[in-house]
Order: C-alpha cells, then sequence, then structure tokens
C-alpha cells in the first residue's frame, strides 16, 4: 500500500528522504494546529530523534535526474542498507553505473552525539568524508549525496521550534544551524504531526539563500513497517531534480552482520534472498 504526500507531477521540491524517518515514532501528541511552546517544540523533536526501524531493511532503489531543460536521464540503479542500533541510526548505499557494475558505496551513522560518513569509489578502500564538504553525488549527472539520505541536521544541537503550519497536512517547522564554515549554512526542516516524518527540508547558504529542497514524496508499508517510497532533491539555482523511487524491499535482521563496517566498501554487501516489490 502505497500513500501519496504530493503529487509526483510536482516539479521537485526536495532532498531526499528521511530514512531517519522511517521508523514508528513515540512522538508526544499536540493539538491540531495550535503553536506550541518552545519546551513543547523541544519535546517532540526529541521524540522524531529516538524514533527506531522496527527492523532493519535492504532497498533496492532507481534515481532518475531530471533537468529543468531537456530529456530525463536514464536510471541510475542501486541498493540500500538502513538499521538502528543503540541510539544510532545507520545506512549503506551502493550504486552502480548506467553499465549495471558497482561505482559508488557509502555508510552513515547518525546519532545524538556524532554524525559520520565513509565513501568508496570503483571498490577503492573506504575513506571518512570531511563534514566541511557532505554533497558529494552519487552518481555523476546526479544531485543526490549521502548528505540527503542521512539527514545529519535533524541533530544538529543549534535547532529551534519555528512554528505549526498546515502543507496539506498539520507540520512542525524547525530551523537547524550548521558549524561555521560548514555548508550548507542551515536547513529549514518540517515534520509531520501526526506521523512523526520528515517530509522536507530546505538548505540554506551562509548568505541566506536557498540551495537544495528535499522531499519526501510517498510512503509504503512492507509487512506492517512503513517505509520511503519516493523521495526528491531540487537545486534551487538551476532548478535541475533528482527523484528516487524504492522499487523493492527486504526486511530482516541485520544485527551481528558487516554491513556497516567501512572496512566493507570495497565489495559488494550480500544481499537478502527476497524482495517484494513496492
Amino acid at each position: 500500500m502505497k500513500t501519496r504526500l504530493l503529487s509526483l507531477s510536482v516539479r521537485w521540491v526536495a532532498c531526499l528522504v528521511a530514512l531517519g524517518c522511517l521508523g514508528q515514532s513515540r512522538i508526544p501528541s499536540a493539538p491540531g494546529l495550535e503553536q506550541l511552546t518552545p519546551e513543547q517544540g523541544q519535546a517532540f523533536l526529541a521524540g522524531f530523534r529516538t524514533a527506531r526501524l522496527n527492523s532493519a531493511m535492504c532497498l533496492r532503489f532507481e534515481i532518475v535526474h531530471k533537468p529543468r531543460q531537456g530529456e530525463s536521464l536514464a536510471p541510475i540503479r542501486g541498493t540500500l542498507w538502513a538499521a538502528s542500533h543503540g541510539d544510532a541510526q545507520l545506512l549503506r548505499g551502493e550504486v552502480d553505473d548506467t553499465q549495471g557494475k558497482p561505482a559508488f558505496a557509502f555508510i552513515t551513522m547518525k546519532s545524538g552525539k556524532d554524525a559520520r560518513v565513509w565513501i568508496s569509489r570503483n571498490g577503492a578502500p573506504a575513506q571518512e568524508l570531511d563534514a566541511k564538504a557532505p554533497l558529494i553525488p552519487l552518481a555523476e549527472g546526479l544531485l543526490l549525496t549521502p548528505f540527503d539520505l542521512q539527514l545529519p541536521f535533524t541533530h544538529w544541537p543549534a535547532t529551534a521550534y519555528l512554528n505549526t503550519e498546515k502543507r496539506r497536512r498539520p507540520v512542525h517547522v524547525f530551523d537547524a544551524l550548521n558549524q561555521i564554515g560548514h555548508e550548507p549554512s542551515k536547513v529549514n526542516y518540517a515534520i509531520d504531526h501526526a506521523y512523526g516524518v520528515l517530509i522536507q527540508a530546505t538548505c540554506f547558504d551562509a548568505n541566506g539563500r536557498k540551495t537544495r529542497t528535499m522531499q519526501v514524496e510517498e510512503f509504503s508499508k512492507v509487512d506492517e513497517q512503513w517505509m520511503l517510497a519516493a523521495c526528491s532533491v531540487r537545486d534551487e539555482v538551476t532548478r535541475d531534480a533528482d527523484l528516487l523511487r524504492i522499487t523493492e524491499a527486504a526486511l530482516g535482521d541485520l544485527r551481528g552482520s558487516s554491513v556497516f563496517e567501512p572496512a566493507t566498501l570495497a565489495q559488494p554487501a550480500p544481499r537478502p534472498a527476497t524482495f517484494k516489490k513496492l
């Protein structure tokens, strides 16, 4: 079953996804569109930050780049693993080139204490990404980056509740400031009031200009687990966009697995035997 948050015919607003929002959230309820107090806003955010996946998952996806002018590019395909371990949210992604061969792999870790990213190109040993330069595309010609999947800004300490508004559905809006000298300088993001999932995030540079927008487009349910089905990223300068769509999913236990160890990035990780189409 799929739930469409925004029409996919809308020309993109988005910076991908909230895999951090894939879990069932334990977020305090708040009344309708009433504004929260600063204390209520922080309590809501704390609930969002501690949400966890019901189970680990492995997802097959495709990304289509849609330039503002001209034809869309051929889909780039890949695989994504997601799991929660303690207070950490873990991701591993592997992206194939246009010939279907492994080209780019990454692992991200996000918790209340830290956020780290490791990448590997064409089977090279993993290297940790400099936090000052997080926007490394997953493939040539794409906008989508590990940053857009990790969403580290949801855990930045300098975060303030702004207001509660209706964007088709009631959402709580937050401003998160990055460390000085890091990009993006600020991220404004919205979390769905009822479901406790991040649905949109807009990045700003140090001059206050919008640079890219991330948005979750659809959710889907597999074996009682709600999960991301489609999300998008748009460059606010060129108006080009990427659409990531999950095509298949497999749920399972990855504890004890080496999938999220950076030393394994040089080789493809083992895939589950059974996938279900979304």
